[in-house]
This record gives C-alpha cells, sequence and structure tokens, in this order.
C-alpha cells in the first residue's frame, strides 16, 4: 500500500451519475476533463492521478481521487451537488486515519484514531468522534461500528507487550493499522473495490490534480 490513500463513499445508487457531476465540477475549476466508462482495472493499469468511480454497492458509490486532495473537501463539494451523504477517509503511513461524516455539504462528525501522531494540538477534541450521529445518518447499528471510534495514544500503538487494539475480534486490521477503516467501510455496508470491480475512470493528469488539490486546500 502507499503512504496515503484518501476515498469518498457516497450514498448514491448511480456511479455514472457521480461521474458526471465530477466532470461538471472540475469544468468549474476550469479543467475539463473527459470520462471514460466500463474502465477495467485488470486489463488497464490506471494512471496515479486518475480519479476512480467504482459502481454503487449497497447504495454506495465509491470515488478514489490522488491522496493529495483531502477527501473531506471533495466530500462537501460532492455531497452538496448531489444532495446526498458521504463517507470520507483517509488513511497515513497505514497507520492514521481520518474519517468525516458530510450530508449535502455539511461535516456531521469526524474521527481521528491517533490524535497525537503529528505532536499535542494537531488534533482538539472536535475530532473524537460520535458514532451514534453516524450510526444514525448512516443507518446502520451502533454496537457494530461503535468500537472503531476509539482514540489510542501513540504509546499504546507502540507498545509492544500488549496485543494491538482491535474494535472487534474478528477483524483483520487493529485500530492503529490504517485499513480498519475498511472494515469500518464494510460494517457501514460500504464496499472497498477489489480487482474485479468494473470502474469508471475519469483521467485529470498531473495538471488536473494540481488545480484540485489547490482547490481544496483554498
Amino acid at each position: 500500500m502507499g503512504v496515503m490513500e484518501s476515498a469518498v463513499a457516497l450514498r448514491s445508487t448511480d456511479a455514472d451519475e457521480v461521474a458526471d457531476v465530477f466532470q461538471s465540477f472540475m469544468r468549474s475549476l476550469g479543467h475539463p476533463v473527459e470520462v471514460h466508462y466500463e474502465f477495467d482495472p485488470s486489463t488497464s493499469q490506471p494512471g496515479s492521478d486518475d480519479v476512480l468511480v467504482a459502481p454503487s454497492r449497497g447504495g454506495w458509490v465509491y470515488l478514489r481521487p490522488h491522496y493529495v486532495v483531502p477527501p473531506d473537501a471533495l466530500a462537501v463539494e460532492m455531497t452538496q451537488r448531489l444532495g446526498t451523504l458521504a463517507s470520507a477517509i483517509m488513511i497515513y503511513e497505514d497507520v492514521l486515519w481520518t474519517h468525516h461524516l458530510v450530508d449535502r455539504g455539511t461535516e456531521l462528525d469526524r474521527h481521528v484514531n491517533l490524535p497525537g501522531y503529528f505532536g499535542p494540538g494537531e488534533y482538539d477534541d472536535s475530532w473524537i468522534g460520535d458514532p451514534d450521529v453516524v450510526a444514525r445518518s448512516v443507518g446502520v447499528n451502533r454496537a457494530e461500528i461503535a468500537p472503531y471510534f476509539q482514540q489510542v495514544s501513540v504509546r499504546r500503538a507502540r507498545s509492544r507487550l500488549l496485543p494491538p487494539p482491535k474494535a472487534h475480534q474478528d477483524d483483520t486490521h487493529a485500530l492503529v493499522d490504517g485499513w480498519v477503516v475498511t472494515e469500518l467501510w464494510r460494517r457501514m455496508g460500504i464496499h472497498w473495490p477489489g480487482a474485479t470491480d468494473t470502474l469508471v475512470r475519469v483521467p485529470l493528469g498531473s495538471e488536473g490534480t494540481e488545480v484540485l488539490s489547490a482547490w481544496a486546500r483554498s
């Protein structure tokens, strides 16, 4: 896995609509792009700057931009345009992970697993996360997702005497493994695409990625 990964899951039943809305958004930024439908990653290798959109599974459409694009900002824009709900995640160095819940352009909740990862003051109490809000908004059992909304100290994460904490014992990933967000998504009913998924591809190129990243960070 790479150093960073970003992804947004949008509550929608139409991946083509999501791709079209993203295309319209990029046009509004002055960087028009052409959507490539029915892109098969098993036969074609996507570029690092490609935005990938996976077909709807369980009422969620997966959208993956380049990792330099903050997924929460993209979720705000896309949910505003689509009038829907989104779960946005970021994984850093396979250890730190964040989750944002966004509804029609408004952030409802945010969580980080290791608030002390970059030192004191980087993440304040607003990053604790509220599983009640997430469960109620998404429509899932609170007991399924609440164990993921635990914050772990850096000292506990680095402990060699204690096993790494897990949300559920049958999870593959521990809470201090950034890829545990795929377990959280699974329990939220969100599919993480695999090699057999046929995707929609939006080739931004490096210039488009820079435009999108600059917009998201402005």
